[in-house]
This record gives structure tokens, sequence and C-alpha cells, in this order.
């Protein structure tokens, strides 16, 4: 009898669809066990990725050949293109001294921190140094999110939060792939990384906003298009590549037409921005409707998913060193986050609200991007990099969920009044239950907190 060979092929092939498969449900699970657990979606997806990879080796990075340049590139295209969508300049207008200053005083002590302590640490040059903290200075938009959803803490510190690590994560960017370039050519001159930055912003901003402004003048049309709603990734993509044949950086680009073609009601009522209305006229109502912003939201959801196993995979638990040194990292920058913090923050700010903005640090999407551009750079020691952000990400993730429980809790309260002494005690009505039956308050404290709210 004649044996058919086995087409391994076939095999493998279904394997990975069968996997891909798998890998989409399971992240719709773990997102809604997030309701029970509090357990943000991306740390079982990490998990998965390690177990699958250095535990039981059945895949490898190398398996994935060329297609993970590309695939970084359009998933931070996309998820910044997604982030302005969402952001509201409405919202952010009563915040934004606050949340400015914290995101740039918060970003740059992490950034000096993280390169003093990679310089001891690693031995690395000053320039990747740097580098390195730039990307560690980045707090995720995606983490924060679901961490901050239950805790009871006043609206104004959430949209501060938000602000921060949606900003933060574009200045993150910008400084990164601005001195990943520099580190190209060899030159750090601080003028020319200063002249650098604002021709990009610059550069962005006009081709960005002006793209936008096209954009949804013709949306309605676009619409009528069978299949239609792809078309407005297709234009973000044409964004960017024109943005960085200006030289500058296409990511910024599409996160400048998100914001714009998010708020565009809002910016054409702007003194000095009026100008635009004649041209918008036909955009009566939201410049996309729920169910393309429902979309994008999926896209990115699918990409994330498909990253963050991916990262799992190409941790390396060999290095033991960078395990080390992404722990220490993380215990750094939740360290340096509280006198920040503290200090920062006004004093009318509730010991609550300061604990919990404290400890939203966790790393994300954009620092896993950054890390893999890094590895792309051929940045030297790039493995050990990138080995070391992938345990930072994985570790302030576990820390910022372990802590903002605890918060929740009211179990952190003695260290909360001694760290955060200076900010007011509470807000009668932001503050854990828990913790609220063990404080007493007395009538003319009662009178001086209604007063200043």
């Amino acid at each position: 009898m004649r044996i058919r060979p086995v087409n391994f092929y076939h095999i493998n092939m279904e394997g990975v669809i069968i996997s891909l498969a798998i890998l989409i449900f399971l992240s719709h699970l773990f997102s809604a066990m997030f309701v029970k657990t509090r357990m943000p979606e991306v740390l079982p997806l990490l998990l998965l990725g390690i177990l699958l990879g250095p535990l039981l080796n059945i895949v490898s990075p190398a398996d994935f050949g060329m297609v993970d340049q590309v695939f970084t590139r359009v998933l931070l295209i996309v998820i910044l293109f997604e982030s302005g969508l969402g952001l509201r300049i409405s919202q952010i207008r009563s915040t934004w001294e606050q949340s400015s200053r914290l995101t740039l005083i918060s970003f740059v002590v992490i950034m000096c921190v993280v390169a003093l302590l990679s310089k001891i640490v690693l031995n690395l040059h000053w320039a990747y140094a740097v580098i390195l903290g730039s990307i560690l200075a980045d707090n995720s938009f995606a983490i924060i999110i679901p961490l901050i959803s239950k805790l009871n803490i006043t609206n104004t510190t959430k949209t501060v939060l938000l602000t921060e690590s949606t900003i933060g994560g574009v200045i993150s960017i910008v400084v990164t792939i601005t001195l990943l370039n520099m580190a190209k050519i060899q030159s750090f001159d601080v003028s020319l990384i200063v002249a650098k930055i604002i021709y990009t912003f610059m550069v962005a901003c006009i081709t960005g906003g002006a793209a936008a402004i096209f954009w949804t003048t013709v949306l309605n049309k676009v619409r009528k298009l069978e299949n239609g709603i792809f078309l407005t990734l297709a234009f973000v993509l044409v964004v960017y590549s024109v943005c960085e044949t200006l030289g500058s950086d296409g990511s910024i680009g599409a996160f400048i037409f998100g914001i714009v073609a998010g708020n565009i009601r809002t910016i054409r009522k702007l003194h000095g921005f009026k100008f635009i209305e004649r041209f918008t006229m036909n955009v009566k109502s939201k410049a996309f409707n729920d169910t393309e912003k429902s979309f994008f939201s999926e896209v990115v959801f699918v990409l994330r998913t498909f990253f963050f196993v991916y990262i799992g995979i190409s941790m390396q638990l060999s290095s033991l060193y960078s395990i080390l040194c992404g722990l220490l990292f993380t215990l750094v920058i939740f360290m340096a986050r509280i006198p920040t913090v503290n200090y920062v923050l006004e004093k009318s700010v509730s010991r609550i609200d300061s604990a919990v903005t404290s400890i939203m640090v966790p790393k994300g999407l954009v620092t896993a991007v950054l890390a893999s551009l890094i590895m792309q750079s051929g940045v030297p020691g790039g493995v050990i990099l990138q080995n070391t952000i992938y345990s930072v990400i994985l570790f302030s993730i576990i820390l910022a969920t372990l802590l903002s429980f605890f918060i929740e809790k009211g179990w952190g309260m003695p260290a909360v009044n001694f760290l955060f002494k200076r900010h007011r005690e509470f807000y009668p009505d932001a503050i854990p239950a828990p913790a609220a039956k063990k404080v007493e308050i007395g009538h003319q404290q009662k009178h001086l907190i209604a007063k200043d709210r």
C-alpha cells in the first residue's frame, strides 16, 4: 500500500489560522474578565506569548520574518490616529494647564532618571540612555483607561490622566524617533535636535490638519462607496507617507489628522480658525459616526492582541540580567513618579486622587512599538534593550494593577496619607468605601471641603 505523504505546510497553515482565531476569542474573553478581575487584558496576552515562545518553544520571533517591521509601523499609525480621534478638545480645556504641566515635568523626570540609571546599570552611551528614557517615560492610554474606570476619583483627575497619557505618548514617539535618526548620522547637537522636533511638529500639523479638513469635506461621498469605511484608514496611510517624504514623522501626522477630524466642529469655532468653516460647511454632524469609530477601535483591538502576544513570544527569559534590569527600572519609575505628582499637582487635589495619579505609569503599546524600532534601527545592544523594555512593560502593568486594587480597597491609606500629606485629605464622594468607614469628619472640615469644591 502506498502511503500518502503528509503535507506539513498545509498543517502549519491550518494551525496558524486556528491560532489567530483562538487569540481573538481569548482577547475578547480577557477583556470581559476585567470587569470582575480588574486585570487589563494585555497582561494575560503577554503571559500567553511567554508560554508559547520562551517556555514551550512552539513559536519564535524568527518565524515572523520581516512582517513584524511593517506590522509595527502600521500599528503605530493606526493607534495614534484612533487616539487622536478620541481626544476631545472641549473636555481638556479646563484641565489643560495641570495636564500639560504634569505631562512635561513627569516625562522629563522619568526620562532623566531612567537615562542615569541605564548609564550606570547597562553602561549605555548617553544618547542611547536618553532614548531608553524617552521610551519608558510614556504611560499607556489603553492600560490606564480600564484601571481608573472603577476607581472612585474625580472626573477632573481622570481627564488629567487620559490627557497626560495621550500627549505623553506623542512626545515619547517624537523624541525617540528624532534621537534614533540622529544616532544614525551620529550627530547629537542639541540645537539640531530641537530644530528637528519643531520641524517635525510643524510639518505634521500642517499636513495632518489640511488632510483632515479635506477628508471631512469628502467623507459623505466616500460613505456612498462600497466598503468605503476602509478608505479612511488608507487615507491615513497616505498622510503618513506624505509626512515621511517631507522629512517629518508620519505617525504624528496621523495623530494630528485624528485630532482635527474628530474635533472639526470645535476647531472651526476657535478664534483664528473660522476660515475653516467655509471648507467644512457640509460637515453638520460628527466627522465620523459611531459605526466608523467602532470599526477603528476594533482594528486597534485586533492588532493590539497580536502584538502583545508577539511581545511575550519575543521575551528572552534566559536573559536573567535583562529581566532584573526591567524590574529595577520599573521600581525606580514608580518611586520617581511619587514626588513628581506630589509637588506638581495642586494642593486642592485629594490624597486619593494624587495616589492614583502617582501609580498610573504602566507601559503599553507605544512603549512596545518603540522598543521594536530600536531593534530595527540597529542600536548597539538592541536585543538587551528590547528585552529590558518588554520586562518593564510586564512588571509595570502588574504593579499598577496591584496598587490600584490596594487603593480601591483602602488598604494603602496609611501610606497614602504619609506620602501625600501636603494634599487635602479627601473628597467626600471620591474615596474608596472601605477607607471611608475609617475616617471621621468634623463639621468644620466638611464645611471647608464643600467650600473648596
